[in-house]
Parts: C-alpha cells; structure tokens; sequence
C-alpha cells in the first residue's frame, strides 16, 4: 500500500470548491485507490490530500506510466488554483495503530483496518 500526500497552497480568494473542481479525476486510475481532502484548521487556503494506493511500492513507477497523461492535464489545471506545493510525498504504509481505546497494532488490509475496504 503507498500513501500520496499532497500539501498546497490555494491562490489569494479562491476556496476550497474551487480547488476540489480543478482537482477531481476524470477517470480512474486503475488500481484501488481512495483520496482523503482535507482542509487546515488554522489556515483554509491550506489543503491536504492523503492518497491510499493499493499497490506495491515496486509497481508505483509503472502505475504512474498508465495515467500520465490523464494526471498531466488535471494537474495542469490544479496549477491554476494554487499558489504552491508545499510537499509531495510518496510512503510505503507500514503499519496501522488503532487508538480508540487501548493502543493496538491492526494488521493492514486485515478485515479490522480502516483501509479494507479499498
């Protein structure tokens, strides 16, 4: 599983509406994928996007290959909307800790993780 985070900037009076239309896919990219967006508390031209991939990390390059063009265009428009990206991060998922109640490591992709159903 690989994790995609995106941390950006919006441009001076644009919303988050406006990055959300800028930054939805047209099609899918193939693989199970789920995109959490997010916007700061303390600041709301700041957005996060948390990206859940599930693929190895070894078939990251290739995906990438097949939605090139696609993911070209639409950050073409992204670009548009914001002012800067101030990080772009790709991580290999690890581990999960469920901290509910009694701090406890879940199996990743186990029925119990909050990422089973991608």
């Amino acid at each position: 599983m690989i994790v995609a985070i995106f941390r950006r900037r919006l441009k001076e009076g644009l919303t988050f509406t406006d990055f959300r239309e800028a930054w939805e896919a047209e099609k899918g990219f193939g693989v199970p994928a789920r995109v959490i967006a997010a916007t700061s508390l303390e600041d709301p031209r700041e957005v996060l996007t948390v990206g859940f991939v599930d693929i190895d990390p070894r078939e990251l390059a290739p995906s990438e290959e097949n939605v090139a063009e696609q993911e070209a265009i639409r950050h073409s428009r992204i670009d548009e909307v914001i002012e800067s990206t101030e990080l772009k991060a790709f991580y290999a998922v690890n581990s999960e800790h469920d901290f509910s109640g009694d701090p406890r490591e879940v199996e990743v992709g186990s029925a119990e993780s909050i990422l089973s159903r991608l």
